[in-house]
């Protein structure tokens, strides 16, 4: 009898890794759930503010698609809003329905088909992006360590949060600091990088030398700083506006929490999304924010009713409107499918 190869290409292994994590998100976050009271608190939630949240989360692909132009200034080209605010859309429909993130390789994939670019630049573009998101998401950790309220001596949560967000925040701003500096100069740097890296495990040196290399890569041969300092501040002002739209969410369950919190809430969902999981982020996100909630003491239900409305406003406008502009463009699924391995 002719033998099977069972082996799994590490595309499966992924995939297999996603769909388990979701599936015991699931689990963990509808098991005894008391869904009658869930659903009385979603129906009293007042629609203004989560209308408030929705064009605040929709903004906020405005504000990447400008901050995507201006990181390909460099170029000598000028690019058009609109056709980066396509790809951007159209890159988050995909995240959401595909597995794999197959959204990152869509994005520039459509970018490069509306602006003549070149799909390895537009790639390159997008490791920068990736690296203005983790500024913005360290900015907004250290904003948060400024606006949180003065810590009662009994309460633990708001004490730890000023300590390791504090140092969190600052050593992260630090790193990046020298990140930027090292990444703007000539690739002799390279070699201060690598030995800098050394401190760190063997495991994660390889992927940030990779992150190093495709970050200088997309700067050009120009360094533009005025382009990075936009760009930075485009990154600060992109997840305020994250930490503003759930902070609509709040009032709109009511809940007495400050700004900070909404801050720490945001950082949560970035390392949240990262994480492996089934397409529509379904369960690890929902059960990430229900635990973020009950930490600052929302009861279980309201913490899952509020978890619930928050992947529906996070997820299914963007989607809509991204399969709405691929329509448009006369794109399907099957032009999307990209190997996994590369």
């Amino acid at each position: 009898m002719k033998g099977y190869d069972c082996t799994m290409s590490p595309s499966q292994i992924r995939f297999s890794a996603a769909m388990f994590m979701s599936a015991i998100g699931v689990w963990w976050f509808a098991y005894d759930v008391m869904w009658a009271d869930v659903w009385l608190i979603v129906n009293g939630a007042k629609g203004t503010w989560i209308a408030l949240a929705t064009i605040a989360l929709l903004g906020e692909f405005v504000v990447r698609a400008y901050r995507w132009r201006v990181l390909l200034r460099p170029l000598g080209t000028d690019v058009r809003i609109i056709d980066l605010w396509s790809a951007s859309v159209i890159g988050a429909a995909v995240n959401t329905l595909l597995p794999l993130r197959a959204g990152e390789v869509a994005k520039p994939m459509v970018a490069a088909r509306r602006t003549g670019h070149r799909l390895s630049t537009l790639f390159a573009t997008n490791v920068m992006e990736r690296v203005f998101d983790l500024l913005g998401m360290v900015s907004v950790l250290v904003i948060m360590v400024f606006l949180l309220p003065a810590s009662p001596g009994d309460d633990t949560l708001v004490a730890n949060l000023h300590r390791y967000g504090s140092l969190l925040g600052f050593g992260a701003l630090a790193a990046l600091g020298i990140f930027f500096t090292l990444a703007t100069r000539q690739v002799a740097a390279r070699g201060i990088f690598e030995r800098i890296l050394k401190v760190a495990p063997s495991p994660v040196q390889k992927p940030f030398l990779a992150l190093f290399d495709g970050f200088v890569l997309g700067l050009g041969s120009t360094r533009d700083r005025q382009a990075l300092l936009t760009a930075g501040a485009l990154s600060v002002v992109m997840w305020l506006n994250g930490a503003m739209a759930i902070w609509f969410l709040f009032q709109a369950f009511g809940f007495q929490l400050p700004f900070a919190a909404a801050c720490f809430t945001g950082v949560a969902i970035a390392l949240t999304v990262a994480l492996p999981q089934a397409p529509g982020f379904i369960g690890v996100f929902h059960v990430a924010i229900e635990k973020t909630m009950v930490l600052w003491g929302i009861p279980d239900n309201e913490s899952k009713s509020f978890a619930l409305i928050f992947w529906m406003v996070s997820f299914v406008p963007v989607t809509v409107v991204g399969m709405a502009v691929m329509w448009r463009e006369g794109l399907s699924f099957s032009d999307m499918k990209v190997d996994a391995e590369e």
